[in-house]
């Protein structure tokens, strides 16, 4: 076996070396660009996909949602629930919230939306949105007949956000608002701050104090409509579900992936659309293998036939094939590493690709690049070994007289 491979090596040294450079260079280029495609499309998707769930845990669910378990029922009893959530292992913060529908008014707009009572400090704890302000300030716990609005519905004269024509349009902070509440009560509300998430679904939200909630829903008193928690990152996610549902009635638990909703039927596209850029790139990369080394199977069948002739093993003539697939393969692996590590990496971060919940930026790390490099090996073995294979099965005889 030993003789085998020296015979195979030095076919293949001698291949490579006298071969001619063009296609050589040109595999090598293609194996690159299918190797960086495998390795930025998966990036760049799996950026997107932590983007989004980034924005859904930080600024619009938490990593838990508790709710009742019925939708027209409230959580009972939050002065005492919320402690004794607080006192399970793995729970970091915890957010209790009331929400309404209500009408906003400003001029001539109009819009619907959920107006959500919150406790500021506690809010802080758990969601981001007081980073994302563009107007204003955020609330405090003692303030009275001021809100917070997502942009999506103030508007604030930004035409180029998605729901601008369905907004208030001209909404700034400082502005008073009308709020007809569902229950028939409407107040007048000072405009105190406007946040931009990016992430529309938070976007879509007002926000006032839970002192204010309650002048204008009694029955909230120690009740809420959702309790949002952060937890540990050590935490065991599981673990905590089941110690909350033990520690209540009439609740429901879930986790933020539970809860996502639209993302979630994005984020599974994003999978599929990655599957199938994937399946692409490897059928270009196989084709080009094969092509060149069909090519140059048969241009050198007669030069085969002889070698067979007198006396180099068939194995050796197909392993050294194989070992110039290997080759191109790892010089092209090699070279989608080093540009993506030094050129495409540091260029996406200064200029990140911008999508509707924010900038994205490439995620990957070394069990993809493995990945990456281990595809596109086996997929050049496989396609060089096909018209070898062919070739060995000939007769030396009509090789040699072809």
């Amino acid at each position: 076996m030993t003789g085998t491979l020296k015979v195979a090596s030095l076919l293949a040294f001698t291949s490579i070396t006298r071969g001619n450079i063009g296609v050589i260079l040109l595999t090598i280029v293609i194996l690159t660009l299918v190797a960086m495609n495998l390795i930025f499309v998966p990036s760049l998707l799996d950026g997107l996909v932590w983007g989004a769930n980034d924005k859904l845990i930080n600024t619009y669910v938490g990593n838990l949602i508790v709710e009742p378990a019925t939708e027209k029922d409230l959580i009972r009893d939050v002065d005492n629930f919320v402690p004794r959530l607080e006192s399970i292992d793995g729970i970091a913060a915890i957010s209790a919230r009331n929400s309404i529908s209500a009408q906003v008014e400003y001029e001539e707009e109009r819009v619907s939306c959920s107006v959500h009572g919150i406790i500021p400090e506690r809010e802080k704890e758990v969601l981001n949105v007081h980073e994302w302000l563009i107007e204003g300030s955020y609330l405090d716990s003692k303030d009275r007949e001021v809100i917070l609005l997502g942009v999506q519905l103030a508007g604030a004269d930004r035409p180029d956000i998605e729901f601008y024509t369905r907004s208030l349009k001209t909404v700034h902070a400082g502005d008073k608002v009308s709020v007809r509440y569902i229950n028939g009560i409407e107040k007048q509300y000072t405009v105190k701050g406007i946040f931009y998430t990016e992430f529309i679904q938070t976007d879509l939200q007002a926000f006032v104090t839970e002192t204010e909630f309650r002048s204008v829903n009694a029955l909230a008193r120690n009740r809420a409509s959702s309790i949002h928690i952060k937890l540990a990152e050590d935490a065991d996610v599981n673990a905590v579900i089941e110690e909350i549902v033990r520690t209540g009635e009439d609740i429901k638990v879930l986790s933020w992936s539970e809860y996502a909703g639209i993302v979630r039927s994005m984020t599974d596209s994003f999978t599929v659309i990655n599957a199938i850029l994937n399946i692409v790139n490897l059928l270009v990369a196989g084709i080009t293998v094969f092509i060149v080394t069909y090519i140059e199977v048969t241009n050198r069948r007669r030069q085969i036939g002889i070698q067979r002739a007198i006396g180099i093993t068939p194995l050796s003539i197909t392993l050294s094939y194989l070992i110039r697939a290997i080759f191109y393969a790892v010089i092209g692996v090699a070279l989608a590493l080093l540009l993506f590590i030094n050129v495409v990496m540091p260029l996406e971060m200064r200029y990140p690709f911008h999508f509707p919940f924010g900038d994205v930026y490439l995620q990957v790390g070394p069990i993809d690049m493995v990945r990456t490099g281990s595809i596109v090996l086996l997929v050049t073995i496989f396609a060089s070994l096909l018209p070898v294979r062919g070739m060995m099965r000939m007769k030396i005889i009509n090789a040699i007289w072809s």
